[in-house]
């Protein structure tokens, strides 16, 4: 009798706390947020990252309840404000808004602060801003095969801004067996002059960049580098369609929160950020910025995959190209 008694003193208790547990942990997340969420961006204000974020935050904002704060943390094409979120509490009230930097610069970095796949765990992907393959009008190449072919005899020089523009180019020129030199920038404010004045002869960059110059006849474009053609500029064919069928170099944003943050905050922060899409003004902001949004990419789970995989994708390019950062 007296073993029974011990065993039930030791359950009871046991018991009670495995309800009140997760009845506390449930508040706890039901309660999200409880104070202003920090948007955390990589780049500088007015930059396509950044505009993202804006185009976002106030909507977003009203869904969840609660006011964004956008801080911007530029330097490394994001290392430092990936860094800073990564060492962030895991309650939600830190979010990071990352563009594909994120996956590429985990090959492309030889020493990081953050585990990639570890400190970060995917929300909700935001959509795909495509890139536009551009050329001084010096370059007497109208299309894919064009250029190829002029590259192939004569010493062009490209232009690079961020770790996605450097990739995009290199996987280019893996693609077609071409070679070109690399000339880096800090940022287009520094490199779209260079490509008007025919310093720099190619560029791969935003469409936000690079469309006013190619709609001006300043800059002639070859190609997009998304799967399917620019909305606001349908003339421009992929570089799919032109016959590199594996060539997809697009920069797509995504939401992150750190590891370990409860999965219930998670779920709300990504069903928050899909009614944000559905609002009218924000489609139409992003149809302005050429934003292309992707319906299969609906869940954490499947944001998960597709991060994962945009990792290995990046990493083969970075070892075929053999170029690395610090």
């Amino acid at each position: 009798m007296k073993v029974l008694k011990n065993i039930r003193r030791t359950l009871i208790p046991a018991m009670a706390l495995s309800l009140i547990f997760p009845a506390f942990q449930a508040t706890a997340q039901d309660s999200f947020p409880d104070q202003p969420i920090q948007l955390i961006v990589g780049f500088s204000a007015g930059g396509p990252a950044d505009t993202t974020a804006r185009t976002l935050s106030q909507r977003l904002g009203d869904e969840l309840g609660t006011s964004i704060v956008i801080v911007n943390r530029p330097g490394a094409d994001g290392v430092i404000a990936a860094s800073s979120v990564a060492r962030s509490k895991p309650d939600g009230h830190t979010l990071l808004l990352a563009p594909s930097t994120l996956a590429i610069n985990d090959s492309l970095y030889k020493e990081l602060s953050y585990d990639t796949k570890k400190d970060f765990a995917p929300i909700a992907f935001i959509g795909e801003s495509p890139n536009v393959i551009g050329v001084h009008p010096s370059v007497p190449a109208n299309n894919v095969e064009e250029l190829v072919k002029y590259a192939k005899n004569n010493h062009l020089f490209y232009g690079s801004t961020s770790s996605v523009t450097l990739l995009a180019t290199e996987m280019f020129l893996g693609q077609t067996n071409t070679k070109m030199e690399r000339v880096p920038y800090k940022g287009a404010g520094q490199a779209i002059p260079a490509l008007l004045s025919g310093e720099v002869q190619v560029m791969v960059s935003s469409v936000q960049t690079l469309l006013p110059h190619v709609q001006s006849d300043k800059v002639r474009a070859i190609a997009v580098t998304s799967r399917s053609r620019l909305s606001n500029a349908p003339d421009i064919p992929t570089a799919a369609e032109q016959g590199l069928s594996d060539y997809s170099a697009s920069t797509w944003y995504g939401l992150f929160a750190p590891a370990s943050t409860p999965q219930a905050v998670i779920e709300k922060v990504a069903h928050a950020l899909k009614e944000t899409m559905k609002d009218e003004a924000v489609q139409e902001s992003f149809g302005k910025q050429g934003m292309i949004i992707h319906t299969d990419i609906d869940t954490p789970a499947q944001f998960q995959t597709y991060f994962n995989n945009e990792i290995e994708k990046w990493k083969e390019v970075v070892v075929a190209s053999d170029v690395h950062l610090n």
